[in-house]
């Protein structure tokens, strides 16, 4: 299943979706992040995130459309964008126990939480806050949390 909207904050319940230029294979319901490699052509996109490449500062949100493109954003992906107040219900790597509610997880690939019995708040790449447990904690549980977004620095300032 990957990631799946659950509420967003306020009385707003429908999220929003934007359209964004793609790069390579994205798949629904996986993290895409801001890709800072700019092609020959000069454009920008969003590609599928990893474990090492998903931080705070280049998440962008949650595809709602396969696109398998060449590394030129040829193709537009849906997106939710990640906003905060928003709860994502996650596939999680292990099994999840109570010690791991209120700590932060990095991600596993694009479509699962690296839940783990430590708070990984000192890597950069800890960007899923873990709320609550959805189901059983055996077997197919899941875990629903929100994503830690921090606003890139677009330029940097001489004052």
């Amino acid at each position: 299943m990957a990631f799946k909207f659950v509420r967003s904050a306020g009385s707003v319940h429908e999220p929003a979706v934007i359209s964004l230029p793609g790069s390579g294979v994205i798949k629904p319901n996986s993290v895409v992040i801001f890709d800072v490699a700019v092609t020959s052509a000069g454009a920008k996109a969003v590609s599928v995130a990893a474990s090492t490449t998903a931080t705070g500062t280049n998440i962008v949100g949650v595809s709602l459309d396969y696109i398998q493109g060449a590394n030129e954003p040829t193709s537009f992906v849906r997106v939710i964008p990640f906003v905060p107040g928003q709860l994502w219900e996650a596939d999680v790597l292990n099994l999840i126990t109570t010690a791991q509610l209120m700590s932060r997880f990095r991600l596993y690939d694009s479509v699962t939480v690296e839940n783990t019995s430590y708070d990984q708040t000192l890597s950069v790449n800890g960007i899923f806050f873990c709320y609550a447990i959805s189901g059983a904690s055996t077997g197919s549980a899941k875990v629903i949390g929100e994503f830690l977004k921090t606003p890139q620095r677009l330029f940097s300032s001489s004052l």
